[in-house]
């Protein structure tokens, strides 16, 4: 199972392409389309450079479920928990348990090949 990101479909809703995404951050069209797809890891800090170019949380650009509808994670609630303490943060209010859970998030799964 791969992890995947909503990057595509977020930068879509905010009329901007993956090109320009893409030109926005410094990366490769090609590099983007991987991670959105799963196949390039996302590290933490070009989660959060994306989540503020698109101005929405890192929770948000995190697939949750595959196509089927079925969960990618065991512990779902733990990902809708984290999604609505992201939401009702203010803006400028200290987010370091949001990145902390992240980072946490990605040490894990990260390195993994996933099935």
């Amino acid at each position: 199972m791969r992890i995947r990101t909503r990057i595509t479909e977020m930068a879509r809703e905010r009329a901007l392409t993956a090109a320009e995404v893409s030109r926005r951050l410094g990366l490769y069209r090609s590099n983007l389309s991987a991670m959105d797809a799963g196949r390039r890891p996302v590290s933490l800090r070009m989660l959060e450079r994306l989540a503020q170019l698109l101005g929405c949380g890192p929770a948000d650009l995190l697939e949750t479920k595959e196509k089927s509808g079925t969960p990618l994670f065991k512990k779902q609630s733990l990902v809708r928990q984290l999604e609505e303490r992201d939401f009702g943060i203010p803006d400028g209010a200290d987010r370091s348990w949001v990145h902390a859970t992240l980072l946490a998030w990605q040490r894990h799964y990260g390195n993994r090949k996933m099935r």
